[in-house]
């Protein structure tokens, strides 16, 4: 089986939202990846600002941040599938979105970029909020992606959130279970994530 995911993810070293767009192939358990499409996008100064100061603004602008972000990607991705002629191509999206809070020990954690938003923009199925089980299982959720780190290895020069963002959204996808509680410390093991619908089935 083929599968093709677009990993989003925020860089926060160099300020920049990245995609990468892969194809993935499994069978049995084993899986292959081909690399298609990557693109590094800075942030517009004023959103670099927001997403900085984020944690300690109010929690009406907090939200607002939230659903523009959410927008903002949505519209980057559009162009990217323009400008790279990917229309129809992109099965999956998986949005890890800009931490902005992490506190496993309150079992709180939040990644801006409104999924939702992502998947109305794009029209393409999107899977986000990939801690929030793990948490609510009394696991730290960290590291987030150490599971699909041994099925599937790094590829060179490929972005790390961004691409296991697309290969966790097929974990979620497939109803695999791609948190572990020997990783994580929950409760149980769970499959993790959220989807948003953004074509019709």
């Amino acid at each position: 089986m083929i599968y093709r995911a677009l990993g989003v993810a925020s860089n926060t070293s160099t300020q920049s939202l990245e995609l990468v767009f892969a194809s993935f192939e499994v069978s049995g358990k084993k899986w292959d990846v081909e690399i298609r499409q990557t693109a590094s996008i800075a942030y517009p100064s004023d959103l670099q600002q927001r997403l900085h100061s984020a944690a300690i603004s109010s929690a009406v602008d907090y939200l607002q941040l939230h659903v523009d972000y959410g927008h903002w990607i949505g519209n980057q991705i559009k162009q990217f599938t323009d400008e790279h002629h990917l229309d129809y191509q992109i099965q999956l999206i998986g949005l890890m979105g800009h931490t902005a809070i992490h506190a496993p020990e309150t079992k709180l954690s939040h990644a801006l970029g409104d999924a939702a938003a992502v998947a109305a923009i794009t029209g393409v199925n999107v899977v986000s909020d990939f801690r929030m089980i793990d948490l609510a299982l009394n696991g730290k959720a960290d590291p987030v992606f150490k599971l699909a780190s041994t099925l599937l290895t790094l590829p060179e020069a490929v972005q790390h959130d961004a691409f296991y963002a697309a290969f966790f959204a097929l974990l979620r996808w497939r109803e695999e279970n791609n948190m572990l509680a020997a990783d994580t410390g929950a409760l149980r093991d769970s499959i993790g994530g959220a989807v948003w619908v953004g074509q019709e089935w």
